[in-house]
């Protein structure tokens, strides 16, 4: 990676450089700057360099670049640049016979610049090379979400890295479990060496591993065989791809016949940022796809029936299906916080894009700490509770550590419905939510299956709440929470005092004084099977 001497030369900066001889060397390819001030300088240069001099070496051994001619170190140079009337009023003619020769370009520099500034410059103009050759046409996000245009991309700037250094290029997409080339040499490579894609982020076999550069992650590993130390070799760059603390891919530059230098290490870095910034992108127009279809999940919990082909027309818009079967998870924040569900957005999109639910359901909030989740089912008859609630608990893990300690307590509901039907089914996961936290407070996950008959009983919360409060003011007094345990102990055991008394592990006739002590404080007509029935059910919602 590298500028054509010519085009260096054409810029502003180098309007007085002249060139003396070797105009048919032009063409070579500047990567850096050397300085030689010493007569045996050039056996230390490697190749692509600019030569600089004051000319101090050539006045004290005026035969000193013939010997680097003839040992071939100054044919590797791009250029030498001289400075003009510093140690040499004029080029011996024999030194500009010998650049002619040899068609290696001889430059006469002005006596007043600095070495310093011509290093830097370039250096500049290398890197905007670099960046030129790696430009990629900044089209619009939203054309991001087709999947071919993402990919017509990432395989741009891997060829455009093949073509200015010479090494294959790779990237492996985690998320779609995808492979990228910059060409077949890639895989002709990995194939010679027995290597498998998943080898270059996580090696199966003996290697060294070199960190070139510990803000990029990126690392440098070769191969080391003990049974031939001195049979071919193989080495690669890996730089993984993060997005908000995920990695979402792995980008490689192979080394299969020698090290990068220092400008294709720099060209990587730029081709990194190009890649880098494909995936920002694609961040962002799925965010905005996210605010889309949590608009179209408004949308369809209130239209009405005469505008259902709208409803249609929008789920085509969002590529959802309205005859596709959802499953629906409620989530909400489980405690007040000052901070609502909603205002950490980004983090609990980041969150949940690195979860396992991300990969079959879509998110959407419809308030400030309540959304839902539409999980595809994909064909799939039956999803397991225990699945359900391992990878809930995973997403739950993840909100909490990216969003101030937030709690989440999730609502299932297993029927699988399609968009239709949706607010049937939200309407089901805020009945579970309602009804777990009263039977279950211990749980934050709750199945619309596990309420078993309580799902069939429609009333509100207010209401409940009033006819909890009763017992809620006599479980004040510490000192009754066991005669009412007791209570609901005895009703579930058809009133036997000797059943309940071996359950609790106490005297029958601790029973007989628990339960009497509750009839006085309630005024229970225990005879009365319905009253007996509703007391049994209030006692569930109880947390005794």
């Amino acid at each position: 990676m590298g500028i054509a001497l010519y085009q260096l030369l054409a810029q502003e900066y180098f309007k007085d450089f002249h060139v003396i001889t070797g105009q048919k060397g032009l063409s070579r390819e500047v990567q850096g700057v050397a300085v030689m001030d010493a007569p045996d300088a050039l056996r230390w240069t490697k190749g692509k360099e600019l030569i600089m001099t004051s000319g101090y070496a050539l006045s004290k051994e005026p035969h000193c670049l013939e010997r680097n001619f003839q040992e071939g170190a100054a044919q590797l140079a791009t250029g030498f640049m001289i400075k003009r009337q510093r140690y040499l009023d004029t080029i011996p003619e024999h030194v500009v016979e010998l650049f002619r020769r040899h068609d290696v370009p001889l430059i006469s520099m002005p006596f007043e610049i600095a070495f310093m500034d011509v290093i830097n410059q370039v250096n500049i103009a290398v890197m905007n090379q670099a960046f030129k050759s790696f430009r990629i046409r900044n089209d619009s996000v939203y054309r991001l979400s087709n999947l071919s245009f993402k990919e017509r991309k990432i395989k741009k700037i891997l060829q455009a890295v093949e073509a200015e250094m010479n090494f294959p290029a790779f990237l492996y997409d985690i998320n779609e479990e995808k492979s990228f080339y910059s060409s077949a040499n890639f895989r002709k490579i990995s194939e010679r060496f027995g290597l498998q894609d998943e080898d270059y982020w996580r090696p199966s076999r003996e290697h060294s591993k070199h960190n070139l550069c510990e803000h990029m992650h990126m690392t440098r590993y070769r191969l080391i065989d003990p049974v031939n130390p001195d049979g071919p070799k193989i080495s690669w760059v890996l730089i993984p791809i993060i997005m908000n603390d995920v990695t979402q891919a792995f980008f490689v530059v192979m080394e299969s016949k020698d090290f990068l230098d220092y400008c294709d290490e720099y060209s990587i870095r730029i081709a990194f940022l190009e890649l880098q910034s494909v995936y920002e992108q694609i961040m962002v127009a799925q965010s905005i796809g996210n605010i889309g279809f949590e608009n179209f999940v408004l949308y369809a919990l209130n239209y009405d029936e005469k505008d259902q082909d709208r409803l249609i027309y929008q789920a085509s818009q969002h590529g959802i299906s309205m005859s596709k079967k959802y499953i629906c998870i409620m989530f909400a924040q489980s405690k007040d916080q000052t901070v609502s569900a909603r205002d950490e957005r980004k983090n609990f999109a980041r969150a949940f894009s690195d979860s396992v639910v991300s990969k079959f359901g879509k998110m959407a909030f419809l308030e400030e700490n309540r959304g839902i989740i539409l999980w595809d089912t994909q064909g799939k008859n039956q999803y397991d509770l225990e699945y359900f609630c391992h990878v809930l608990e995973e997403l739950r893990l993840k909100i909490k550590a990216k969003c101030n300690d937030m709690e989440l307590e999730f609502a299932i509901c297993r029927d699988e419905a399609n968009m239709l039907s949706l607010k049937d089914s939200i309407k089901k996961c805020q009945k579970v939510m309602l009804m777990g936290k009263k039977l279950f407070p211990q749980n934050h996950i709750w199945d619309y299956e596990m309420l078993g008959p309580y799902a069939w009983i429609d009333i509100k919360e207010e209401e409940l709440e009033a006819m909890l409060a009763q017992y809620r003011l006599i479980l004040q007094d510490e000192r009754n929470r066991e005669p009412l345990k007791t209570l609901k102990v005895y009703l579930e055991n058809n009133m036997n005092f000797s059943i309940t008394a071996e359950k609790m592990y106490v005297h029958i006739n601790t029973i007989r004084k628990r339960i009497d002590k509750m009839k006085e404080l309630l005024d229970l007509p225990l005879e009365d099977r319905i009253a007996r029935l509703k007391l049994e059910m209030l006692l569930q919602f109880l947390n005794l």
